[in-house]
């Protein structure tokens, strides 16, 4: 599995996400002008989950990266990278699905934002050859066999 692999499965969950909003946004309540703020646990669980998801796929990405081993082959080194990729992945889709979903029975424009904004957020971690080769600091002979 290689780059094109990763780039696949990134534009998946991408166009999933961007689906599921327009789902939500469609076929949800709409949006709900009047904020009732009691007894809505999400009002505060969304915006946690959703930092909680931002900052924690830096840290988890940076941390998988930082076990790779100069010495691995580049086989062993594009294979750490997709798997600390889909998991920076899933740590932005997992709170931009539940924000899209609470949007959908509640119609709070708060949700929807939040949800937007991981998506986005996530458009913008496609992987490319040189973001692979910047993060993984791969050396000139390694940059020619890629």
């Amino acid at each position: 599995m290689g780059l094109k692999t990763l780039t696949l499965i990134h534009a998946a969950l991408v166009f999933g996400l961007v689906a599921f909003g327009a789902v939500s946004y469609f076929y949800g309540v709409g949006f709900v002008g009047q904020f009732e703020v009691t007894g809505d646990l999400f009002i505060y669980l969304i915006p946690i989950l959703a930092m909680l998801g931002y900052f924690g796929s830096k840290i988890i990405f940076k941390n998988r990266l930082a076990a790779i081993e100069a010495s691995d082959t580049l086989s062993s080194k594009l294979s750490h990278y997709q798997s600390a990729s889909i998991v920076k992945y899933a740590f932005i889709e997992g709170p931009a699905i539940l924000a899209f979903f609470i949007f959908m029975g509640n119609g709070y424009t708060l949700y929807f934002s939040i949800a937007v904004c991981l998506v986005f957020y996530l458009a913008v971690q496609r992987p490319t050859k040189d973001k692979l080769i910047q993060d993984l600091n791969l050396s000139t002979k390694e940059q020619r066999e890629l």
